[in-house]
């Protein structure tokens, strides 16, 4: 028997992070931006043409075309950061060694959390649920991290701490169900009273409906598909946070 989500049994709301709330391009490009300022402070600009979005451009375009053919293993990983900063910067006084990589992108992934850049529809979606939701958050990594973002973006009023489940100290990782069932008892709900809200199919939705609890697939790229198999559960497909926020108030 087909298991049909019903909007209006949901009482808590999940979200995923990373390419549900946060757009992780932005958050790379504005990381990247401010590291390359903070690592070329001391060069005379007059000495050429700097330009840092040229660098940053260069830098992704470079990463597009070895992105395809990486193993990702992490030496290969590594290998192709340089190699892409290299290219980036070759026009410029630099010695792209690599100290000057390894310490470049260190301190990218300390200022990362301040970088943090939220979807357009993000913060209005969590206004507009947090009246008639409670919400919640459901990730892989580190709570405090995700603590810290979340203070950073001013939605500390719409997500409260016991709220906030990270893998670090779940003691699971999205897709295994049991990270899904600690956020149902964290909220004191059943399962079918919960919805979570995710990009991956399988970390998000799989994991969700496994544990018992509905879903919501966020695909901002499906043009026609309203709705998906995931086992005996029909799951609702929405193209943004705000058609989502449509689907759960009615407005």
């Amino acid at each position: 028997m087909k298991r049909q989500w019903n909007p209006q049994t949901a009482k808590i709301v999940f979200f995923d992070m990373n390419n549900t709330l946060i757009d992780p391009k932005s958050s790379f490009d504005s990381c990247f931006l401010s590291v390359l300022v903070d690592f070329t402070g001391r060069w005379d600009h007059s000495e050429g043409d700097w330009n840092p979005q040229r660098v940053l451009d260069t830098y992704r375009s470079e990463w597009t075309k070895k992105a395809k053919l990486l193993a990702r293993k992490p030496r290969e990983l590594e290998e192709a950061k340089k190699q892409c900063l290299e290219a980036a910067l070759h026009r410029y006084p630099f010695q792209v060694n690599d100290a000057f990589v390894s310490s470049f992108f260190r301190e990218m992934k300390r200022q990362m959390r301040a970088h943090a850049v939220p979807f357009p529809d993000a913060g209005g979606t969590l206004a507009a649920l947090s009246e008639t939701h409670t919400i919640g958050i459901i990730t892989n990594g580190s709570k405090e991290h995700q603590r810290k973002v979340i203070a950073r973006l001013n939605w500390s009023s719409y997500i409260r701490s016991e709220h906030l489940i990270a893998s670090d100290q779940a003691g699971s990782r999205k897709p295994d169900p049991a990270i899904f069932r600690l956020a149902v008892r964290s909220a004191a709900i059943r399962p079918q009273e919960g919805v979570m809200v995710g990009d991956s199919w399988k970390n998000d939705i799989e994991g969700a409906v496994k544990s018992g609890m509905n879903a919501v697939w966020l695909n901002r790229s499906e043009t026609k598909k309203s709705s998906r198999q995931a086992g005996n559960v029909n799951v609702p497909v929405v193209r943004s946070l705000t058609e989502l926020k449509e689907r759960l108030t009615g407005k």
